[in-house]
């Protein structure tokens, strides 16, 4: 068999290896940004099954234009398995792209210095089994460098990119785009004019200006450390605006802290009022029953207990301001047909704030009664216990749909499915933490368990 087979096939096995490697690192790249490892994997297939069909047909191709459609086979993966956040996905496809290039030219390096100490070395060239061998373990190398390479990158850019489930606005892709835009610029320039030295002297440039690849190489790494640095100020910003957001829901949240507290102490003042007047109440029924009056009294004492169940909330967990907050959870769970069962007692005795307890009463409450409002059978159940320092508050619900884990935070993401659990529960978490506690998600046959744990003295 001609000695030129083997090197073709030994060719052609470095690409279809490479491709394969490409496609597990663009599956592993795009794991973290979608809901699951099968959809990325679905990502990863794509582009590795695009880019072998191109390459089994006979067809002249640049490599750039082959190379995009097997992104663009990834990115069409990555919009079937989940439709949210187009525009990150689009910013990942521009990634995906440049990822392969950047690979390439970093680990051709170290191949051309093998290929130019080794393979043109005499005593090598003297036998072609010899030089075969050699060339086998040089394409070795060079697919090693490659998987290496793109593991690196892969992991950086996973690594900076820290808010990875957060939605990108269109003007944020199109800032994000920008340094993106300019490395692929770059990298079409280089393969310009490498194909018009090629079409001009039939060689390569860099058989003629080796120094070509090292500053392709050196153009490349610096696109990328520009690349990085726009993630981590783009998440930067980010942050920013997630802590101003967080900032604001706790600042609604204080001010809905203020209309309880107001409303007790507009209670309060109902009851000492009631209390000033029960001297001239007693005197005037006294009066109406020494006149023997006695449905005139009847219809005074049924007006005075009127007013007295006016002023007495229907729930009682031991402190006024729960007292309060619960009981317009419970009305407003009432109002959307979800039954609402209370066993919540205040830990009275103990160092824990009001404020405290309030925040997390509130946000699982607000949680439950949108999550169960989508059921057929809704309820709601909250309970609390002590266990010596230990206290523990318990909140129960159904809900419908699929729970989407936030692969950062842990917690559930807020959405359509598993709807809004996420929301607010890392305020209840920063609570918990701060008593030497900590939070417990629980779901099992569409019922959702938030426990709650503080340590309190």
């Amino acid at each position: 068999m001609d000695m030129e087979w083997y090197w073709d096939m030994a060719v052609h096995i470095s690409s279809i290896i490479r491709i394969v490697i490409t496609g597990f690192w663009l599956y592993r790249f795009t794991e973290p940004y979608l809901r699951g490892k099968s959809q990325a994997k679905a990502v990863g297939l794509a582009y590795a099954g695009m880019m072998i069909v191109m390459y089994a047909i006979p067809l002249e191709m640049d490599g750039a234009i082959a190379y995009g459609m097997g992104v663009l086979a990834a990115f069409a993966a990555m919009c079937l398995a989940d439709r949210r956040n187009r525009a990150q996905k689009v910013f990942l496809a521009m990634l995906m792209y440049l990822l392969n290039d950047i690979t390439s030219s970093l680990a051709i390096i170290p191949r051309d210095i093998l290929f130019e100490n080794i393979i043109y070395h005499p005593y090598v060239q003297q036998n072609l089994w010899r030089q075969f061998a050699c060339f086998l373990a040089i394409e070795l190398v060079y697919v090693i460098s490659c998987f290496y390479i793109m593991k690196v990158l892969v992991r950086m850019i996973n690594r900076v990119y820290v808010r990875k489930r957060e939605n990108m606005q269109i003007k944020e892709l199109a800032l994000m785009l920008a340094t993106p835009f300019l490395a692929l610029t770059g990298y079409l320039v280089f393969l310009y004019f490498s194909n018009i030295w090629l079409g001009t002297f039939q060689t390569y440039i860099w058989n003629a200006y080796y120094q070509y690849i090292w500053i392709k190489a050196l153009y490349q790494a610096a696109a990328y450390a520009a690349i990085l640095t726009t993630i981590v100020l783009y998440q930067s910003i980010k942050g920013s605006h997630r802590r101003e957001k967080e900032n604001a829901v706790l600042a609604e949240q204080m001010a809905d802290m203020k209309r309880h507290i107001g409303r007790m102490e507009a209670v309060y003042s109902d009851i000492r009022g009631l209390k000033h007047d029960m001297g001239n109440h007693v005197l005037t029924l006294e009066a109406l029953l020494e006149k023997k009056e006695h449905r005139e009294a009847e219809a005074y004492l049924s007006g005075l207990k009127e007013q007295i169940n006016k002023i007495e909330e229907e729930i009682k967990t031991g402190n006024p301001v729960t007292d309060v907050i619960l009981a317009e959870k419970q009305k407003e769970a009432a109002q959307r047909g979800i039954d609402f069962i209370c066993d919540f007692h205040y830990p009275e005795g103990t160092k824990a704030n009001t404020l405290d307890i309030s925040v997390i009463l509130n946000n699982a409450a607000d949680n439950a009664i949108k999550a169960a409002g989508e059921c057929e059978k809704p309820y709601i159940h909250i309970k609390s216990w002590r266990q010596k320092n230990a206290y523990m508050l318990e909140v129960k619900n159904p809900f419908s749909g699929n729970l989407l884990i936030d692969g950062e935070s842990g917690l559930p993401e807020s959405g359509r499915s598993g709807d809004g659990h996420g929301f607010g529960l890392k305020n209840i978490r920063k609570v918990a933490r701060s008593y030497h506690g900590d939070i417990d998600i629980r779901w099992e046959e569409n019922l959702f368990i938030l426990s709650v744990m503080l340590m309190l003295e």
